[in-house]
């Protein structure tokens, strides 16, 4: 479970705070996507946030799922959940909007005093020239994708017919789940989703036995348990390249 103070976080080189995956993104990405510098007690610190994701050490880590009946225009408030367990973190993220660039950031860990730094916009923030959203993206799902660190495959292929590890493919029927979002079933039962995680990054999320293709389909039936969550990286993305340039921006 999660249980580092802000500045801790913040000190490895990326963090991403993520938009809810509870409710379906529509004209543009939220206000938080983008690349911001946090203003701590300990010196300025990077924040990169893709629509749905926290990274940690320049990868997807954290999903954030937006809580109901506690955001409008300038708030907004997360439940976390770290990849690979089943179950909330202990701590919540809070995103308020203070100006057209600006905004506070606080994490409030279950029995501690929140803690709340401001943050600087360091990045572009329409969705149509951001690397981090994942509008207008879905078709980059198909096709091929490198393992990571953060996956025990090396290779992966997705077209609308088939799903190649490493080598070895399996066929396969995908359909459209959410914005961003594939489900992909084989003979009939509910295999996998396949998430873009902004950036150059996509999750490979296994489902448990179980899973049913009305489950899979189900926008608010969230499914938090997964046997494994694998993240893999396109070739040749440029995010990452565009997230360093940004942070380079920072003021100490």
């Amino acid at each position: 479970m999660f249980r580092k103070t802000l500045s801790t976080i913040a000190a490895g080189a990326t963090i991403v705070a993520v938009t809810a995956i509870t409710t379906p993104v529509y004209a543009e990405s939220p206000f938080h996507t983008g690349v911001w510098q946090l203003n701590t007690p300990e010196g300025s610190k990077g924040l990169v946030v893709s629509d749905w994701l926290v990274f940690e050490d320049g990868l997807p880590k954290r999903w954030l799922y937006r809580k109901a009946g506690t955001n409008d225009a300038n708030q907004f408030d997360f439940y976390t959940r770290t990849m690979g367990t089943s179950e909330y973190a202990p701590y919540g993220i809070r995103v308020y909007r203070t100006g057209e660039n600006e905004m506070k950031y606080t994490i409030a860990e279950t029995g501690k005093e929140p803690i709340e730094v401001s943050a600087v916009r360091l990045s572009i923030p329409n969705f149509k020239n951001s690397c981090l959203s994942v509008e207008n993206k879905g078709e980059r799902l198909f096709g091929t994708w490198n393992g990571t660190k953060a996956s025990n495959l090396k290779k992966l292929r997705l077209t609308k017919t088939g799903l190649t590890i490493d080598g070895k493919t399996m066929k396969v029927s995908i359909e459209p789940v959410r914005t961003g979002r594939l489900g992909i079933v084989q003979d009939g039962k509910a295999l996998a989703f396949l998430t873009d995680a902004g950036g150059d990054y996509a999750v490979l999320q296994w489902f448990n036995d179980g899973i049913t293709p009305d489950h899979m389909r189900d926008p608010k039936r969230e499914i938090l348990d997964f046997k494994a969550e694998e993240v893999v990286r396109t070739p040749g993305g440029t995010c990452d390249g565009q997230i360093k340039s940004r942070l380079k921006a920072m003021k100490k």
